[in-house]
């Protein structure tokens, strides 16, 4: 079995950049980097964002010190036998070059995610657990999204099993964090390189990129624009009309909302195939 855990990142007002995190491995290597990560913390639950910023459990503490536990947990992470990679989306650019889309950057993150896994799966041969920190609204449909990537892949129902999606609260949970420390590097990553202000890499995704283990995807314009062009094919793969989705809410007495949506694109792929 492998156990993945995931987390998201975003900048401070949500409006330029998001990226979701994973950390994968075995138990064992899950097991060595948590009693360290504890030893190291020291009771303190770890947000890459707060430690950054001298914010949260991490206010009132010297900037030194903070920037010392970061440095460590990051060679910690680096030199274990644990795996991970992360997409970033760029919010700006899909603003940009799809005005009026719906806010849906978060489970297309989550969902590359979950596909990301199954690749991974099928490569090693192993199923596979996942575990988010995920608020309450989004749980529902996340679990939509999981059993849709299940259903959608031939080899989704062996190595992602239906029970095997579960949520958990970082602050109670060192892989959970180490997952948010991925999640803010592929974050900080996208926003250096896209953002207002242009920097250069920084010296922690160095340190775990050089260790060979951990690497991101991130989708700007040019993977936006692309999208827009294909959705007309999408459409005509899923047989949708341009008021199809308003008229499907009409008749079954619904109204718009993020689940009704993932329902509506569900059932228009399940009669795809089964046509």
């Amino acid at each position: 079995m492998i156990l993945v855990y995931g987390d998201d990142s975003s900048d401070g007002r949500a409006q330029r950049v998001l990226a979701i995190g994973l950390v994968v491995g075995a138990e064992g290597s899950w097991a060595d980097l948590e009693a360290k990560w504890k030893e190291r913390c020291q009771g303190t639950p770890f947000h890459a964002n707060e430690c950054e910023s001298d914010q949260g459990d991490f206010k009132g503490r010297s900037h030194a010190d903070n920037k010392a536990l970061y440095r460590d947990l990051v060679a910690l992470l680096a030199a274990s036998s644990l795996t991970g990679f992360g997409f970033g989306f760029d919010l700006e650019a899909q603003r940009q070059i799809m005005p009026g889309a719906l806010p849906l950057a978060y489970y297309r993150a989550f969902g590359e995610c979950v596909d990301a896994v199954l690749r991974l799966c099928s490569n090693v041969g192993h199923e596979a657990e996942i575990t988010f920190d995920m608020g309450d609204e989004r749980k529902y449909n996340a679990g939509l999204l999981y059993e849709w990537v299940r259903a959608s892949s031939a080899n989704g129902p062996r190595w992602l099993p239906s029970d095997k999606l579960g949520f958990g609260r970082w602050r109670e949970s060192p892989r959970l964090q180490a997952a948010d420390l991925i999640a803010f590097e592929v974050m900080k990553a996208l926003d250096n390189s896209r953002g207002p202000v242009r920097r250069p890499t920084r010296k922690s995704w160095e340190v775990l990129g050089a260790s060979g283990k951990f690497g991101c995807e991130l989708f700007s314009e040019e993977w936006f624009r692309g999208l827009k062009a294909d959705l007309p094919n999408l459409e005509a793969r899923l047989g949708i009309k341009p008021d199809s989705y308003a008229r499907w809410l009409k008749a079954s007495g619904r109204q718009h909302s993020v689940s009704n949506l993932f329902h509506f694109f569900g059932r228009q792929w399940e009669e795809g195939r089964s046509g």
